[in-house]
């Protein structure tokens, strides 16, 4: 009779710690400012790229509120000379002439902060430069963000 209560409670104990495990990884994927949105693309030289745009709540005060762009470019070689610019609905936010690439390619990541009722169509645009300045490879890329959720840095 020991034994079976003790099994059943072991069953027990493990369905309730994975019902906890797996509940916490739900809350995870379920942000409160929505998930990413992201494209990708390869340029016609086959450098590789990534852009993610998402809503968060860790802006400065008073408006918290942000829209985060990151951008990666796989050059897969060190000392690559590329611009790069971001924008939110046309509106230029951050801007880097002369973004010099690692063995791996270059990662910016950039906030922006936002209101609360307007969507945002979050775009950049980068152009790899020889040593002469002449451009080689373009990249355009946007992904749009629906208006943010109410729950959202409140």
């Amino acid at each position: 009779m020991r034994m079976r209560v003790t099994a059943g409670l072991l069953a027990t104990a493990a369905v309730l710690s994975t019902a906890v495990a797996t509940g916490t990884a739900a809350q995870a994927k379920d942000r409160p400012c929505g998930r990413p949105s992201t494209t990708s693309g390869t340029t016609a030289l086959g450098t590789t790229w990534t852009l993610k745009s998402m809503y968060d709540d860790d802006g400065t005060p008073p408006n918290r509120l942000v829209a985060g762009e990151e951008f990666e470019i796989a050059t897969q070689a060190a000392g690559q000379h590329w611009s790069v610019v971001f924008t939110d609905n046309g509106k230029e936010f951050f801007r880097n002439d002369d973004d010099v690439s690692i063995a791996t390619g270059i990662r910016e990541v950039h906030p922006n902060p936002v209101g609360r009722v307007d969507p945002n169509h979050m775009a950049v645009h980068a152009e790899h430069k020889d040593a002469a300045g002449n451009v080689i490879e373009v990249i355009d890329g946007a992904v749009d963000l629906a208006p943010p959720p109410p729950r959202c840095a409140r």
